[in-house]
């Protein structure tokens, strides 16, 4: 069987590994963009016509999505029919030498799509990373999962917020969660594979995740007599930990992770040594208990204070702080600029703009993208990898006239065609 012919520039730590992604929305898309900045080819696999849904979400950046040039740069493009049988050959025939499959579909449709045992015999050295909504067994296995929804299951939402007003977080923590343990889970398997060249299959769904996240509440809940009610700015479990008000009108966050900190916080920040004195407030779970009294306390004080002298003094002190900062400060911050986070990535041509600025990955020291990194169009590279598994160019236009493949297609929808979240 040919192989997949990579890129003709790879480096990185995972050079040489070839990932097959049948993938949509953020989960998946954010673990494989991790693996393509760590050198690996990954193919996109995307629907006919209208690809990966996230290539709708919205066209703030030049006429194309957010989520989508975020997650996208750096991999290949194929437009596939896998409701096809022809098409689910094309798939069959990319797996039959690849290192990696990741898939993060409705439940059981990559089953439907290839069969796992024929697979197994065909590419016993497969890894395949199967990332849900709930997990395999339960009653939930086969509801189809989006971030609200697991987020509201495994009790982010009520926990977020106050009492009053439950929140949602601005970040899709399910799917961001998922896909970074669907990494970690991949690369451990590709060790072990290291050792007794065998593939394996790796399981992860955004509800264990976001569970896991929860363990401190849910031991509180199961073994302390009820989980702390949700603070809004300020932490559940540990005071003064939150956003306090200046006297100058501005916010600002402060951590006080213990009870060293306290006793500076008391005696250098907010000159408030009988704050000290008094036993209610001696103690991280006591200041718990009293949670309104020392807060209301602590407020006065840090009122009567500007910003700029607070941040002096909790730097003097030694206890952690920070800015409640919007999105545009965020934008410019210059922990941001001056390590130079900010880099180019191409973009298909929308309106005159072929280029945009996005952060570089986390794991710079493992990013194989030295130079600009590409969004796909839709399809773009669907003739050349389907060259390289040996499809003639009258059979990849057969395929194409018959819907099954689709090549350097539309990025967008027309108007009123957008998929809504």
């Amino acid at each position: 069987m040919m192989s997949v012919s990579p890129p003709a520039l790879q480096r990185g730590p995972l050079a040489g590994l070839k990932v097959i992604a049948v993938e949509q929305a953020v989960a998946v898309p954010l673990c494989t963009r991790h693996l393509a900045e760590m050198g690996a080819d990954v193919v996109k696999i995307e629907r006919v016509g209208s690809g990966d849904f996230a290539r709708h979400y919205d066209t703030a950046v030049h006429g194309h999505s957010t989520h989508f040039v975020w997650l996208n740069h750096g991999k290949r493009s194929v437009a596939l029919d896998l409701a096809d049988e022809d098409g689910r050959e094309v798939l069959r025939r990319l797996l039959g030498d690849a290192d990696v499959l990741v898939s993060n579909l409705a439940p059981g449709s990559i089953e439907r799509i290839v069969d796992p045992q024929e697979l197994e015999e065909v590419n016993p050295r497969l890894i395949h990373c199967l990332v849900d909504g709930y997990g395999r067994g339960g009653p939930y296995e086969h509801r189809k999962a989006y971030d609200l929804l697991v987020q509201g299951e495994a009790g982010v939402t009520a926990n977020t917020g106050t009492p009053e007003r439950p929140a949602k977080p601005g970040v899709s923590l399910a799917d961001l969660g998922a896909g970074t343990y669907a990494l970690a889970g991949i690369l451990a398997a590709l060790r072990e594979r290291d050792q007794d060249g065998r593939g394996r299959r790796v399981s992860v769904s955004l509800f264990d995740v976001v569970a896991e996240w929860m363990m401190p509440l849910l031991l509180a809940e199961r073994y302390g007599g009820g989980a702390p009610a949700p603070q809004g700015t300020h932490h559940a479990s540990i005071v003064p930990y939150g956003a306090f008000a200046t006297a100058d009108g501005r916010t600002i966050n402060v951590a006080v992770q213990n009870d060293r900190q306290w006793q500076r916080f008391c005696q250098d920040v907010i000159d408030a040594p009988d704050l000290l004195d008094d036993p209610r407030f001696a103690t991280n779970e006591r200041r718990l208990d009293h949670r309104e009294e020392v807060l209301s306390r602590i407020e006065k004080r840090l009122g009567t204070l500007t910003f700029d002298l607070l941040g002096e003094r909790l730097d003097r002190a030694g206890i952690p702080w920070g800015r409640l900062n919007g999105l545009d400060d965020v934008v410019a911050h210059p922990q941001l600029q001056v390590r130079e986070r900010w880099r180019e990535v191409e973009l298909p041509e929308l309106s005159g703009e072929s280029q945009m600025e996005s952060l570089a990955s986390p794991l710079s020291d493992l990013d194989a993208h030295r130079d600009r990194p590409a969004v796909p169009r839709l399809g773009e590279h669907t003739r050349e990898v389907l060259s390289s598994l040996g499809y003639s160019d009258e059979r990849i236009d057969q395929l194409a006239a018959q819907g099954v493949v689709g090549a350097n297609g539309p990025l967008h929808r027309t108007s009123g065609q957008g998929v809504s979240t």
